[in-house]
This record gives C-alpha cells, sequence and structure tokens, in this order.
C-alpha cells in the first residue's frame, strides 16, 4: 500500500485545528495563528515548515506520509475495527460523525491513540497484500500469544534467514482481528545490507550503511484451520516458514502432510454451475470472468479465455476454442480462474465490484478486507477448496 503524498495537499485537507494542535505538541510553528487562517490556507504553514532544521521536516514528512496512508475509506475501516476490538474497546463512529474528512479522522486518532494506529497501520497494510499461500493445519488451535511465543517465533525465523546471509535480527508482532476470527503475526526480519545515499542535516552528502528489514505475516483462522502466509520466495520457503509457525505457535510437531489445502477449479467446467449466495451479503450477480487450461497429452498446450462486459460467457468461449481445435473438455484441466462479485447499491452508494484470480495450488489474489472476507467464504462454500 502507498497512496500518493504532496504536502500541499495534505495541509489543504487537513483542518486547521489538527495541525495546530499536532505543531502545539512539538512546540513548533509558534508564530502561525492557526485561527485565523483560511481553510485552505497552505502557504504560511508550508513556508514555516521549510525554515525548519533538516531533522526536523523530515520528522514531520515521516509523519505526514504515515497518516496520508490511512486517509481513505478503507483505512479509515480498519481504524475504526482496530479501536472497537477488546484490547481498546472505544467507539470511534460517534467521534468521527461531526469530522470533515478522512484526514481529520486519521489525524486525530494518530495525536490521540498512537497504539490504535499504529496497529491499524499494520492491519491495513495487510489488507492491500494481494498474495497469499493457503495450507490447512487444524481447525480450532489455540495460538500462543505470549512474549516468550512471540520470541521463539522470531528466533526460529532468524535462523532461517541466516542461511541466506540475513535475518540476524528479528522482531514479532501479533493481532487478534474479528468477524471473521483471525490471529496475525508480522515478523520483521533483518534484510540484507544496503547504502543509502542523501544529505545529512547540514546539507553535507553522505554514503551510509543500511540494514533494512523485511515483513513475513501469518494469519490463523481457527474456524477453517487454514494458515495462510504472505512472504517472498518459492514453495520451499513458503512451507519451511509455515512448519516454523506450527511448531512456535500452533503447538504442532511440524507442518500437517495429510492437510494440503488447495483450490480445486474443476466444478468450473461445469457451466450449469449456480454462484448461490445469500442475500444479507448484498450480491447482486457473480461472474466467471477467465479461465486458464492446460490441455495435457497433446503437447502440453494451454490456453486462457477471458470474457469482458457481460456478453458472452466464458464456458461459450471455451467451447468454441476447443472444438475448433477438435480437442475434448475432459483433456483439459482448470488451473487459473477470474471472478468478479458485483455487490448491490447501498445507502445510495453506486454498488462495488470485485475480481479475483484463483489457482488450482494455493495461491489467491484476495486481500483481507471485508468485501474479500465475503468472496473467501464463498470459495468454501462454491466448493472450490479441497482439503
Amino acid at each position: 500500500m502507498s497512496r500518493n503524498y504532496s504536502p500541499k495537499t495534505f495541509l489543504r485537507q487537513t483542518p486547521n485545528h489538527i495541525l495546530k494542535e499536532y505543531f502545539s505538541r512539538k512546540e513548533l510553528l509558534g508564530e502561525i495563528d492557526f485561527d485565523k487562517l483560511g481553510d485552505t490556507e497552505t502557504e504560511p504553514v508550508f513556508e514555516a515548515m521549510n525554515e525548519l532544521s533538516g531533522k526536523q521536516r523530515n520528522d514531520i514528512e515521516a509523519e505526514f506520509r504515515q497518516i496520508n496512508e490511512m486517509c481513505y475509506e478503507k483505512g479509515i475501516m480498519v481504524l475504526i475495527e482496530e479501536a472497537g476490538s477488546v484490547y481498546h474497546n472505544i467507539d470511534l463512529l460517534p467521534i468521527f460523525e461531526p469530522m470533515k474528512n478522512h484526514y481529520e479522522k486519521a489525524f486525530w486518532v494518530f495525536l490521540n491513540h498512537p497504539v490504535i494506529f499504529e496497529i491499524a497501520c499494520d492491519l491495513a497494510y495487510m489488507d492491500s497484500l494481494g498474495s497469499w499461500s493457503s495450507r490447512k493445519v487444524g481447525a480450532g488451535l489455540v495460538p500462543a500469544v505470549e512474549e516468550n511465543d512471540k520470541r521463539n517465533l522470531a528466533d526460529a525465523i532468524s535462523e532461517f534467514y541466516k542461511k541466506q546471509g540475513r535475518g540476524q535480527r528479528c522482531h514479532p508482532d501479533n493481532y487478534l482481528r474479528q468477524q471473521p476470527e483471525r490471529h496475525c503475526y508480522f515478523v520483521y526480519p533483518e534484510d540484507y545490507a544496503t547504502t543509502e545515499l542523501g544529505f545529512d542535516d547540514e546539507g553535507k552528502f553522505y554514503h551510509r550503511l543500511r540494514k533494512p528489514a523485511f515483513e513475513v505475516i501469518f494469519v490463523y483462522r481457527p474456524e477453517s484451520g487454514v494458515l495462510e502466509v504472505s512472504a517472498k520466495g518459492g514453495k520451499k520457503v513458503v512451507e519451511a516458514l509455515q512448519g516454523i509457525f506450527c511448531k512456535t505457535i500452533l503447538g504442532l510437531d511440524g507442518l500437517p502432510k495429510l492437510e494440503k489445502r488447495h483450490f480445486d477449479l474443476s466444478k468450473l467446467s461445469d457451466k450449469s454451475l449456480k454462484f448461490v449466495t445469500e442475500p444479507t451479503d448484498g450480491i447482486e450477480k457473480v461472474l466467471l470472468r477467465m479461465l486458464r487450461l492446460d490441455l495435457q497429452g497433446i503437447g502440453n498446450r494451454r490456453i486462457t479465455l477471458e470474457a469482458t462486459g457481460d456478453g458472452q460467457p466464458v464456458h461459450t468461449l471455451i467451447e468454441r476454442a476447443l472444438n475448433k481445435s477438435n480437442i475434448s473438455l475432459d483433456k483439459a484441466v482448470i488451473t487459473r480462474a477470474k471472478i468478479q462479485i458485483k455487490f448491490s447499491a447501498r445507502d445510495g452508494k453506486k454498488g462495488k465490484s470485485l475480481t479475483f484470480e484463483i489457482s488450482n495450488t494455493d495461491r489467491c489474489t484476495l486481500k483481507d478486507d471485508p468485501l474479500d472476507q465475503i468472496a473467501k467464504k464463498y470459495i468454501e462454500k462454491w466448493g472450490l477448496v479441497s482439503g
């Protein structure tokens, strides 16, 4: 997740009383009378910020960028979700009601509930990720959450990445999310050292050694028994990480071998298949947009057919393509599919649309926000999951 950031746009969108509170806490820009500034009068603030020291400007810009990442609908929803969790039990809805826009809401939480804001930033980033590896490891397990348990996870992840010449240090965090219940663990191993080029506070050019971190995210869903992992690397890397999590957090001997979960797309070959949904989810229609078929036994050919608009359905395109090549559908294996879910209009707002892809292994482009949670539920209900 990375939203465009412009200092002047950010200042223009943020109400003056919020900026006044922010700079007052930092004991900066005391010469600016924020009460007399117009709603979009940004130049005095922008110019005063440019007169600050390099370190002060950098610190402010870093915080403004972090707040900016949450100034959109889904960011605000995650702030509301985390504030209302059992750990905080704060209802932000009546507080947000009179506020001007998303900038004011996100900035207010940043100022008044920094812990909630920090956690919500991690969760919003998690929601933005579009590629997860899934494996069924067992339902109803109780994840370990104590500090020493998280430390054990971090140490094991560190040892794993040390074989690659990185991961000397590792920091763990964990959060509980509801509806549906999922236990989220963020692990940050140290990455390879790099050289950063830049300027110091006095304007002197430098080469500086930098040791960044990268993230590995685990999500365990006790109701379905599914473990999801977001990490860079191939199948062996992902399975090794899953095994570490199973041992250190779920109390298993390792990654279960008989509970392999994968997507079974064979049912999508049936053109009479109905994507049954529940009225409470507000789904207007479900469309099968694309199928990729591997044609086995005839040179391992592959074809991909995609329907656009509401015209010819994918199955019609498939029949024409296979008939043209004199190929039987029973010789084809569906290895990837694209599905679109169209939601009905609500509260006077235009209905939203969600399009995602799934493969016949364990890959899915769904994220973790509310609409994606609905789609994940129906992937199970439509019988597209095996294991």
